[in-house]
């Protein structure tokens, strides 16, 4: 048993994978549409900064300006402390941005499982 890492999935039917593409039309259920999220910085300022591949996220703009702060105030990093806050406010905010539309890929797949759900019962009616 032990350590055993895994994920337990109760509806494997209904449950979105996260490393994928939401399947459903982006502005289902918004009349107006939604804003495009887009990046501030470009891939040539973050190669040349050499940020991992893993930080260049839509945040990447404001780590940008963190990491040259902290270069800017080297030792005295503490200097660069609303910087810091900046970049991790921005972090949280596009996980929790990342999660709401998990949960809407969930809810829209669930909607789709009734519908067709309904439909079969017609039929067979």
């Amino acid at each position: 048993m032990g350590n055993a890492i895994g994920l337990y999935i109760t509806k494997p039917d209904t449950t979105p994978n996260p490393n994928k593409d939401p399947s459903f039309d982006p502005n289902l259920g918004f009349p107006s549409g939604r804003k495009e999220r887009v990046m501030i910085a470009t891939v040539a300022e973050m190669e040349s900064a050499k940020l991992p591949e893993e930080e260049r996220d839509y945040c990447a703009h404001v780590l940008l300006q963190h990491k040259k702060c902290r270069r800017e105030e080297w030792p005295w990093v503490y200097r660069c402390h609303h910087e810091k806050h900046a970049y991790l406010t921005c972090e949280y905010e596009d996980y929790v941005l990342r999660m709401k539309e998990y949960e809407r890929e969930k809810r829209m797949l669930e909607r789709q499982k009734r519908i067709q759900k309904k439909q079969a019962m017609e039929l067979t009616a």
